[in-house]
């Protein structure tokens, strides 16, 4: 337990460091983002989908079931994203007159929200993945750790683009930095059955695969390609280098 919430508190750091990031240095963040989608596409990839197989063997399991929580929780996500962006271009409907202040858009307190609720999942994963093994939960800590950076950076960057104001930007922004925590909390001291345990670890797969392949990658596209490429196959390598060494 001491340790996912220890954990999670670092996710609390690594979120604000993006969106304080965002605010100062808006545009050299790119490299990181690179470094954070090869990360987290390791933690989908050479971890949580690897103990969602072997669970589901484990207990009789077709691997549909586990294959079917990805695809689930990639879909899951992006139904809530679309959503958001729907409501951006109904809120961004607004009349304008020359010389009139344009008023901030609700679309951005509606992103901002997601990644609230984005973020709570997140230290779900990471007390979940203490229930299920101490080097499952250490390495899905330092995906989320990676990844809550650009949470925090899309937060401000997307309040921003909705011409919030920076006091607002930076509310939201501690709110995103809690919900992790408040999930670890849940995470640690919900019961999870063994049997669930290939559906929970293939949901968050398919999540880390949704955020590495729509927030992380597509914000390095501007980079060099093999530049890019290389930083963000050294973060997956990095990952497959820690999991084969935690026996996974």
């Amino acid at each position: 337990m001491t340790a996912a919430l220890l954990l999670s508190g670092v996710t609390f750091a690594s979120t604000m460091a993006g969106g304080l990031a965002a605010l100062r240095w808006p545009t050299r963040i790119e490299w990181l983002m690179a470094l954070a989608g090869g990360v987290v596409l390791g933690a989908a990839l050479f971890d949580l989908l690897p103990e969602a197989l072997d669970h589901a063997e484990e207990h009789g399991m077709g691997m549909a079931v586990p294959f079917g929580a990805v695809l689930a929780g990639f879909l899951v996500f992006n139904a809530a994203e679309r959503f958001a962006h729907r409501h951006e271009d109904c809120g961004d409907h607004h009349h304008e007159h020359p010389g009139a202040a344009v008023p901030p858009s609700a679309s951005g307190v509606v992103g901002a929200a997601g990644f609230v609720a984005h973020s709570f999942f997140d230290g779900l994963a990471i007390g979940l993945g203490f229930q299920v093994d101490h080097a499952v939960g250490l390495l899905i800590a330092l995906a989320v750790i990676v990844h809550d950076f650009s949470d925090g950076l899309n937060t401000v960057t997307l309040l921003t683009a909705a011409r919030h104001p920076t006091d607002r930007s930076r509310r939201w922004l501690v709110a995103v930095a809690t919900a992790p925590l408040a999930g670890a909390l849940v995470g640690t001291f919900l019961p999870v059955p063994d049997e669930v345990l290939p559906l929970t670890l293939g949901f968050f797969s398919g999540l880390f695969l949704y955020a590495a392949a729509t927030h992380l990658l597509p914000a390095a596209h501007r980079l060099p390609a093999l530049g890019s490429f290389l930083v963000t196959a050294s973060g997956a390598a990095m990952m497959l280098a820690i999991a084969s060494a935690a026996g996974h």
